[in-house]
This record gives C-alpha cells, structure tokens and sequence, in this order.
C-alpha cells in the first residue's frame, strides 16, 4: 500500500498509535525486568541469607589477607582484633615446623596463577599471652580479583580438625593393636570361610602347625573339615572344643593341642566363617605325665617314710617303753620296766618339777585329780623332761597315758599306765617337718625362677627376632642403625638376664666365692662410671662422686662392680627425669675407729618406694611394677654379695621423691690419696 494515498492526519494518526503501542510494550517490559530482577534480589538475599547462616552453624574461622595492606581481617567468627592482624604475625601464630607450608600456601597464592589452594599445618588458637595452644588446622584458601584480573584478597577458610585427627589416630591405634594382638597372642589362632578355605592366620598358629610360609600350600589347599586332626563338622551350629594329637611326620609336626571351634553365622542363620583356636599343650602334657610320675614317687616315699615310723614305733615299743603309776596316798609315782621292777621313784611334786614347761600347777593336777572331777578318765599328754626316768641331766621327751586305778573297794587309788621316750621321734618328726618345708620351698623357688627366666627372656627375644626379620627388608641407612641400636640394646639386656640367671644358679650350687685382690677402687671406679653413663639417656643426668684420686685397697672388684651396676640398671627403669648419682666415701665406724668402711651410694629422682617395701625389694623376684622390664633378682644378688663381704645394704626412700641405695662393707686401705681441690 502506498502511503500516499492517506492523508497527513491519518499517517500522523498511525504514527502516535505506534509511538502508543512501542510505549507501552516498553513500560510492559520495564514491569517484567523490575519483576525478575526483584525476583532475582530475593534469591540472592535468601542465599546470602542461607550460606550465611551455614557459616554461621559451622565451626570455621574465615579471614580475609588484604594484599595491598598486607594484613588479616574478619570476616566470619570475630577472633581477630577488629583491626584485623599483620601477615608477619600471623606467621608467628603458626608452628615453626608448619611455617614453610603456611608460607608456600600464601606466597604461591598472591605470585603464583594459583586460584585455590589447600594445607594443613598446626596453628596457635591463643592469640593473646601464655602458653600456646595448637590446633591442626585445614586452610582452603582462594583468591579474590579485581575487574582488572588482578588479585586483592587471599580469602581463608580454616577448619579445625584437631579433634577428628586425634579421632584418626585413636582408631589407627586401635586398629595397630587389635592387629598386633591378633599377631602376638600366645594363643593360635585361624579363620575359614563357610566352605572350610584357611583366610588368615597369627604367627603362633604358624609355629604350632610348622608352617613354611604365611600361604602355606598344606593348610591353605586342605578344607578344614578335611583335616582329621580338628575333625570338625561340615553341619557345625555349636561351638565345639576338643584336644588333637597333631601329627604329620613330613612335616615333623607332632603336637598335642587343645582346638576352640567357634562358628559365626550370618543374619539368616547361614555360616559364614569359621574361627579356630589352638593352643600347644605338649609342654603340659609332658609336664602332667611327669606330675604324675612324682606324684606316684612321692606316694612311694611316703609309704617308706610310714613304714619307717612303724618300724620305729615297734622298736620304741620294746626298748624305751616303761610302765608306770601313781598314788593319792603318800603322792608318789613309780616307773618301772615291768610290772615288778622299779626303775625309778619320786614324789608327785618332783615329777611336776622334771617338767621343761610352765606346766608345773597343771602336771600336779593331773596326777593328783580324780577321774570323776575331769571330763576325761584317763591321762594323757606328751612333755619334755629332764631326769624323768634317765638320769643323764637331758631333755627328753615323753609320752604318758594312764587310766585310773582302784582297789578292791572301787576307790581310784591312783593312776596307771604306759610312759615311753619319744625323743627320736620327735626329732624325726621336726626333721622330717624342716625337709618337707624346705623341699616345699625348693619346689616353689623353682616354679618361680622357671617362670620368670620364661617370661622376661622371651621379651628381648622377641624385639630380637623381629627387628632382625625386619633388617633385610629396609633399604634406609638412619633405620638399619636405628634397627641395629634396638637389637644391641636387647641383646644387651638379654646378656644381662642370663648373668643374672646364671649368678643366682651357681650360688645355689656351689654358693658364693670371692676374689680378693689388691686394687685401686677410685680407678675402678671410675671406669665402672664411663661404662654406666651410656645406660643413663637424657633428659637424665648421670652424675659420679670421686672423692680420691688412689684408694688402694683389697677387694673383688668385680662384685662390688656388679652391686653398683645393679643399683644403676635399677635406677634408670624408674627415673625418667632428674638425675642419677652414683658416690662413696669412707667411713670409720664409732665401734671400732681403727678400720675402715667402704660406703657407696646410688642416688636417683625416680618414683620412689613405699616405705613399707623397703625390706621387701632385696627378695628374690620381688618387682614392684610388673609393667617394668627385669627378673626381680638384681637386688636379691645385691644382698647376697654385700652380706658375704659382711657388710650392710639398704634404701633410703620417699614415694614421689626418689630413692637412695647403699651398702657398706668393711675394708682394708693400704693407701689413699684424696683429689686436688683446686
């Protein structure tokens, strides 16, 4: 159409139409963007309002590192001071050993193309005096841009994690121990699946079976319920115990073993492991075979030691046995070897004086007292005397028992009876008392020393054993000589222990021998010292007291040595810091000023003992603290060696405080010189 043919009114008219119509298109469009942009408004608030209050619930700190100010600022949980904090001391707050990363974190950040980055360091949370206290904490931080692209914050999110580390490393602990004491219990121990297959199994069930290797081709190819030996049940439901003779000659396996089945089912009831554990009891076995043995030797030798009382008896019967009577009137007692033949005669009073007891009131009584005052009729009590029926001014003893006596009216006239000397007897008796205590306390002795050489030799054993495994397969130089240091070191208390063992043995076998000889203790003493300060390790001090530069002498050194190295070794288990001195001095005792005295003390800031313990701990196997490495015989070996040079030995002790050790034993200076002062 051509616009020609409209007149000027009608085009104007169109043109306002249009300009009507654009108008209102534009305010509709205004209305619809105000909506969407208020709409918009709302959902960034309600986000902002929402991520602000996450923040809020959370536990983080957010700070802001303004790169042109260089300095911290808050930006969520005020902990920094409102004028927020320098760079250089916030790297003050982080952990010397933890400043390299803190620096690479925000260095590489603000100089690098990095946006984001994440560490972990330990940061000081007390921004204020006072010890500090560190926290592990996880910082993501990011960097903010300008509209030119260049950075202007560093933001940081630190999240501390301290308490689910801690959290970690208690439940990698328990893990390590469970796994260590499924490793190294005394027990074997193995699991099977449903169909009987060998899944693991700890070392000592290894040993027990003569294992060859960890998958061993016997017991990992074989079913369980294949193997005779445990003859266990393919429809097991119950836990099942039994003993089995292990014996596979070509493996040289041939055990007696006590086996725990234990079948774990899942929740249907369907089984899903099997878990197996064994113990070795051929050592037992032996050892019940053998009690039954002793047992069977013992019956034997009481039956001899009843037969030789009843022969005694017998002998006693026809050889010391006399008879004898009393009566009311005229007091008097007779004894006799028969029943017409006087040995003896005394008067009631005498016979109550013979008496070696404080018992004359009650012996005059009994012979003098009429059966039907006394609940008993008859006499009968067993007594030492002297000059009774032997007249040889000796104690012997007696055994009298009577019966009343009554003559033809039915009066008790007196007392007669039976008197005869059981003084080999009795010594037999006590004899025979002292043997059966002191075999007692062999046996008892014995079972002690057996059980703790067993116990505290297998202890270095192990760490030697294990680290010794372990030697071949570490490459790291610094860890084979740590490895190393440890096995010496076990190797050293190993030594130790079987010195000690071996002590104690020869002084039960051929007792205690010395060796006197001419000596300078302040050398010897002195060279003992260098030895013992390598046991010493900081933060302990190991100090000595040398008083002289020659202290002739004579001596065992070697003893004396080992009373000082003992009281060391002692004290380094107990003192963890502090310090351990070790001194002597010479002493002339009041009594006799003329001779001398050696007095040498070992002086330490450890635990402590019990004042009650004092006397105790020079016992044989006596420890105070089971959790501490030893056999408890050091110090018994201490007193044995002091007491033989005739000395004295002792402690000096307060719980909390330290303890103090000493001995003193008499010697001979042939000379002396005292150090220099100056």
């Amino acid at each position: 159409m051509n616009l020609s043919t409209y007149s000027s009114s009608t085009v104007f008219s169109m043109v306002i139409v249009a300009l009507i119509i654009i108008t209102l298109l534009a305010v509709a469009l205004h209305y619809l963007a105000r909506r969407r942009v208020k709409r918009a408004m709302t959902r960034m608030t309600l986000a902002n309002d929402i991520m602000k209050e996450g923040i809020g619930m959370s536990d983080h700190l957010i700070v802001a590192l303004d790169l042109k100010e260089n300095r911290f600022y808050n930006i969520h949980d005020e902990r920094l001071p409102e004028t927020g904090i320098r760079y250089e001391d916030v790297k003050r707050l982080v952990h010397p050993d933890h400043l390299e990363i803190f620096q690479n974190l925000i260095e590489g950040l603000r100089y690098d193309e990095k946006h984001e980055d994440v560490q972990t360091y330990l940061f000081n949370t007390n921004y204020g005096p006072g010890e500090p206290i560190y926290h592990l904490v996880t910082n993501h931080s990011v960097v903010e841009y300008d509209r030119e692209g260049k950075p202007i914050n560093i933001i940081c999110t630190m999240t501390d994690e301290t308490d689910e580390e801690h959290m970690r490393l208690m439940n990698q602990n328990m893990g390590l121990r469970y796994k260590d004491l499924f490793e190294e219990t005394l027990v074997g121990l193995s699991f099977y699946n449903a169909e009987g297959r060998l899944i693991d199994c700890n070392r000592m069930m290894r040993e027990i079976c003569n294992f060859e290797s960890r998958y061993d081709s016997v017991f990992y190819d074989t079913s369980l319920f294949d193997l005779a030996q445990f003859a266990v049940s393919r429809d097991i439901r119950d836990d099942q115990s039994l003993c089995s003779h292990l014996e596979l000659p070509k493996r040289n396996l041939d055990k007696y073993v006590e086996v725990k089945v234990h079948p774990v089912f899942d929740q249907r009831g369907k089984l899903k492991y099997i878990a197996l554990g064994v113990r070795d009891i051929t050592e037992e076995r032996k050892l019940y075979l053998q009690s039954k043995q002793n047992a069977h030797e013992t019956q034997m030798a009481n039956d001899d030691i009843r037969k030789y009382e009843e022969q005694m008896h017998y002998l006693l019967e026809n050889s010391l046995m006399h008879v004898w009577h009393s009566t009311f009137d005229g007091e008097r007692v007779e004894f006799m070897s028969d029943l017409h033949h006087p040995v003896s005669s005394m008067t009631i009073d005498e016979f109550a004086r013979c008496i070696q007891t404080d018992e004359y009131e009650d012996a005059r009584l009994r012979l003098t007292q009429k059966a039907e005052e006394r609940k008993s009729g008859s006499i009968v009590f067993t007594r030492p005397f002297k000059n009774l029926v032997e007249k040889d001014d000796q104690v012997h003893w007696y055994n009298l028992f009577s019966i009343p006596s009554y003559d033809t009216h039915g009066r008790q006239t007196g007392y007669f009876g039976l008197i005869r000397d059981v003084t080999l007897l009795i010594e037999e008796q006590d004899m025979l008392k002292r043997e059966t205590e002191r075999a007692n306390d062999s046996d008892r002795m014995k079972s002690v020393f057996l059980a703790n050489m067993t116990h505290e030799i297998r202890t270095p054993l192990n760490a030697i054993v294990g680290f010794s495994d372990l030697l071949a397969a570490i490459d790291s130089g610094e860890e084979k000589h740590e490895m190393m240091r440890i096995i010496k070191q076990n190797c050293d208390m190993l030594l130790r222990l079987i010195n000690d063992f071996l002590v104690i043995s020869n002084m039960e076998s051929n007792g205690f021998t010395m060796n006197l000889q001419e000596t300078d203790f302040a050398h010897d003493f002195d060279d003992i010292c260098q030895t013992l300060s390598q046991r010493v390790m900081p933060p302990v001090e190991f100090r000595h007291e040398n008083p002289y530069s020659t202290l002739l002498t004579r001596m065992d050194k070697e003893r004396i040595g080992q009373v000082v190295t003992n009281f060391v070794t002692n004290a380094v288990k107990y003192t963890s810091q502090g310090h351990i001195t070790v001194g002597y001095r010479l002493e002339q005792p009041e009594a006799s000023p003329q001779k001398s005295q050696l007095y040498i003390y070992c002086e330490d800031t450890g635990t402590g003992i019990p004042e009650e313990d004092h006397e105790r701990i020079f016992e044989r196997f006596v420890k105070l603290n089971d959790y501490i490495q030893g056999t408890g015989l050091g110090l018994s070996i201490c007193k044995a060696i002091v007491e033989h040079c005739q000395g004295e030995i002792g402690v000096d002790s307060q719980v909390g405080e330290g303890s103090r050790f000493w001995f003193r034993i008499p010697c001979d200076i042939i000379e002396k010189k005292e150090k220099s002062t100056t």
